[in-house]
């Protein structure tokens, strides 16, 4: 079994007997990693495969999934109780539901009413309505709110290793970036395939296309994905002396997420590529200076965008300015004009701030940030991205 809990068994606990809920029923790839620490990609790819989480103020927490998954889930998991069902069969959501109702009827046997959360932004209609229809007696209410608010803020376990990957993921993209000459040509494709290597050699998981990296340069860096819907690895296109490069990465480690860009210049920089990241790095610090406990997220984007407009930056404010990370790459809260969440001690955010550079390149500077008892402070750099990569003419070794 897999005792790298980071502290999450004792606050779901004490979160579950402190709420209204007599148990909570939990899907989606994130929320069922979150409360079982089963951290696979298959969870994300199969969302039509049905894996639940119960966990109730009575019995011990368990795990359904079906069959051919049993024994995975159960050595990957913090939860020692697995049941399985078996998919072939045509009636395999009843024999879910089944799984359900009877476990909660036992666990939950002698209480005259209960109340039963369900994630609704998660569960499928269809197995909602039939989830209703076994529970007769039971109130069925929808948990989401609980579930962010336990998500939102992380333990300390929780806070060192999305430092780690920010760190790592940081590391990859320095050491990939490395490689380009100002002087040789390499494909954007090219580069960010570097990326997901350089990656990889750190132990960063980059598998499946919800974890995927970029470069774009030119023409390409003034959208936001270049081959959107497809994977966005980047283009064909040879990057060119003097061009800005848009690099991203968003990879994951033990079941947490990174989510970075960076840029880096072909040379030296223009004067005009030069103020462009000289204002991307002032609201990167306007919005470090602005997030602190007890201020709402909403008034961090009121403040960035204020900022912003008395400096002359073009903020692209549609994006918002930044989110939250943690066992999904973008999760609440979300530093823009409707949510009005308070900032709280050990939540971890990434701050996102995006603007055009001289020829209308879409400039982006991911950084992972936690919240301590009175400030915000950036995690996870290796290298100090307040000045750009600048890609030189030669290697260090020689010009190979």
């Amino acid at each position: 079994m897999n005792n790298m809990d980071f502290g999450i068994v004792t606050k779901v606990k004490s979160a579950i007997d402190n709420s209204e809920y007599d148990a909570v029923i939990v899907f989606g790839s994130d929320n069922v990693q979150y409360l079982s620490g089963t951290k696979l990609p298959c969870l994300f790819d199969y969302p039509e495969r049905f894996v639940i989480v119960i966990w109730s103020k009575r019995g011990e927490p368990l795990i359904i999934c079906p069959l051919e998954w049993k024994t995975t889930l159960h050595n990957e998991s913090w939860l020692r109780r697995t049941y399985s069902y078996n998919e072939l069969k045509s009636d395999s959501l009843k024999a879910v539901i089944k799984i359900i109702a009877d476990l909660l009827h036992e666990e939950l046997q002698g209480k005259k009413s209960a109340i039963i959360g369900v994630d609704k932004n998660r569960v499928p209609y269809e197995f909602f309505k039939e989830l209703m229809n076994a529970l007769p007696g039971m109130e069925i209410v929808g948990c989401d709110a609980w579930l962010n608010e336990l998500r939102i803020t992380k333990t300390q376990e929780e806070i060192k290793i999305l430092e780690d990957v920010a760190h790592r993921t940081d590391h990859g993209i320095l050491g990939a970036v490395h490689h380009v000459l100002s002087t040789m040509e390499r494909p954007e494709k090219g580069l960010a395939e570097l990326i997901r290597v350089h990656c990889l050699e750190r132990n960063l998981d980059v598998v499946g296309y919800h974890s995927v990296s970029q470069a774009a340069s030119g023409e390409h860096a003034k959208k936001f994905w270049p081959l959107a819907p497809k994977f966005g690895v980047g283009w064909g296109k040879n990057l060119s002396k003097g061009e800005m490069v848009r690099v991203e990465m968003k990879a994951s480690l033990d079941g947490y997420w990174s989510s970075a860009a960076r840029v880096l210049i072909m040379g030296d920089p223009s004067p005009e590529q030069k103020k462009a990241y000289e204002n991307l790095v002032a609201l990167r610090e306007a919005a470090v200076e602005n997030i602190k406990p007890g201020t709402s997220c909403n008034q961090v984007f009121k403040r960035v965008k204020e900022f912003a407009k008395k400096k002359g930056i073009e903020l692209i404010s549609d994006l918002g300015v930044g989110h939250g990370i943690g066992v999904s790459s973008f999760e609440p809260p979300y530093l823009n004009a409707c949510d009005d969440t308070e900032i709280k001690k050990d939540m971890v955010l990434v701050i996102d701030p995006v603007i055009y550079g001289p020829n209308q390149e879409i400039m982006r500077s991911k950084d992972t940030v936690h919240i301590t008892d009175k400030e915000c402070e950036i995690m996870g750099w290796y290298k100090d991205w307040r000045e750009p990569y600048l890609a030189s003419k030669s290697y260090a070794s020689g010009p190979g």
